[in-house]
């Protein structure tokens, strides 16, 4: 892993933390970790193994504390921020370009995924790289529903899915989809934040895939319930 660059280093960073002894800085247009990445980031640190992909990374966050072997995202920008951080902390992620699995092949055993989940409708939306963050469409399902339905051939039978989920997308909704799919799903924290409610997803793959039921009907499940 390449050591971070003079010219990222000379940038003005939009923020700088630290969090559980890892460091971090974010760069502009590039999603500054808040609640959701902080608990979810418990549960990549302590729960996450074998060959793990980290999808949407933005500052590269769960990839660190999961120490993933792949992590993409859609905003250039952010995967050339991830690349530092993961520089930064030591960790030798690929950090990869990719419109979630568009770039990614072979089986993982555990896939991470904070998704954007904001309701938005178009009037809100600025068309910069920063909207990919949290821009969910307008019912904050746009990006749940297209990840549903492509992220089990990546995950291996037994593997495991992380994923941050908001009662902004509707939880019961994503929970329903999987539970048709054959995976067992467990939530591993729930937390109110105002009138939103957040809760970190642990869905876990059978060892043998349930006949008939694919990645299609995963994407007619999550649409239709």
């Amino acid at each position: 892993m390449e050591k971070p660059t003079l010219r990222l280093e000379q940038q003005e960073p939009a923020a700088e933390f630290e969090f559980s002894g890892k460091r971090f800085k974010i760069f502009k247009d590039v999603y500054n970790p808040a609640e959701d990445s902080f608990m979810l980031a418990k549960y990549s640190a302590s729960r996450a193994s074998g060959r793990i992909l980290d999808v949407g990374t933005g500052s590269g966050i769960q990839a660190i504390f999961a120490n993933a072997s792949v992590a993409v995202d859609i905003n250039e920008k952010a995967v050339e921020n991830a690349r530092y951080n993961c520089a930064l902390n030591n960790c030798k992620c690929e950090v990869i370009h990719s419109d979630l699995f568009s770039k990614v092949s072979g089986e993982f055993d555990t896939i991470i995924f904070n998704p954007p989940y904001l309701p938005t409708s178009p009037d809100e939306v600025t068309k910069g790289p920063i909207d990919l963050a949290w821009n969910g469409g307008s019912d904050g399902r746009a990006v749940i529903d297209k990840f549903l339905a492509l992220f089990s051939p990546f995950l291996a039978p037994g593997g495991k899915l992380l994923m941050l989920h908001s009662s902004l997308a509707d939880t019961e909704k994503t929970v329903l989809a999987l539970r048709h799919l054959g995976f067992k799903v467990e939530i591993l924290e729930e937390k109110n934040i105002g009138e939103e409610s957040l809760c970190v997803l642990e869905a876990t793959k059978p060892k043998i895939s349930a006949k008939g039921k694919g990645s299609a009907q995963l994407l007619s499940a999550s649409t239709q319930i």
